[in-house]
């Protein structure tokens, strides 16, 4: 999108190496004006209630960004999804101008901001059909948020990956890769290129990888030699490259 209004927020920090994997959508519980002088306020009494987001939606369409993509915004709050509790750091917020009594409805302008928003993002980041959430979806503990009450959730997340609406193949400008037959133990898909890297998730061997060869961290394992090649996915994970065999397409 190239509409996008930018006007910092000062509440932001490091993702500490977590690779971007999940959208959650929000409601203001309030109109934009006063929605954004809040997420943008860094005076509040208690650090605590210093929030942010991505990207704020106003019910006219506009959309405006707060922290970069590559910065964490505070938006989740105590949160959970599949395990995992860093949901700030994994995560993009996504804001709705609403009052979330489940009333006020979300207009098909915004609704449409919205749905180009999240597609953009899924093709750059290559984020799957089950981490698009909701707040009320992440919050523990349970019940502990309602937003974004009213969403046509189900029906928007349809829209999102429904032909001929969806994004783009992410695979499409990326190399085809293998984990080796030989890796018994598979390969670990880690949040950035170096051996200590967070361990995000593991491949078995035979499973696909796509992405593009990265330098990093030096690794040496006993029968794969050592090299500082890594293989980088859209999402920003990555597998080191001496597990992997590059497939030949027919």
């Amino acid at each position: 999108m190239n509409n996008i209004e930018y006007l910092a927020s000062p509440n932001h920090s490091s993702r500490n190496g977590a690779a971007i994997s999940m959208i959650v959508l929000h409601a203001t519980v309030g109109d934009y004006k006063s929605a954004l002088a809040w997420l943008r306020n860094p005076q509040t009494k208690n650090p605590d209630d210093r929030v942010s987001t991505h990207y704020l939606i106003r019910k006219d369409g506009h959309v405006t960004q707060l922290v970069t993509d590559d910065r964490c915004a505070w938006h989740a709050g105590r949160a959970s999804w599949l395990g995992h509790t860093d949901i700030n750091e994994r995560s993009l917020g996504i804001e709705l101008e609403n009052d979330n009594s489940g009333r006020d409805p979300y207009p098909a302008v915004q609704l449409d901001a919205a749905r180009a928003l999240c597609r953009e993002k899924i093709a750059r980041y290559y984020i799957m059909r089950g981490n698009i959430v909701r707040h009320l979806d992440v919050a523990t503990p349970k019940g502990r948020k309602t937003d974004p009450a009213g969403f046509p959730f189900v029906a928007f997340v349809d829209s999102l990956y429904a032909a001929p609406m969806a994004p783009p193949d992410p695979h499409a400008a990326l190399t085809h890769y293998r984990v080796l037959r030989a890796a018994t133990g598979g390969a670990t898909i880690r949040a950035a290129p170096r051996q200590n890297g967070t361990a995000m998730d593991a491949l078995v061997a035979g499973a696909d990888w796509y992405g593009e060869e990265i330098p990093g961290g030096m690794v040496t394992l006993k029968g794969f030699g050592s090299s500082s090649v890594w293989v980088r996915a859209l999402n920003q994970s990555c597998v080191w490259r001496n597990l992997l065999e590059k497939v030949k397409e027919s």
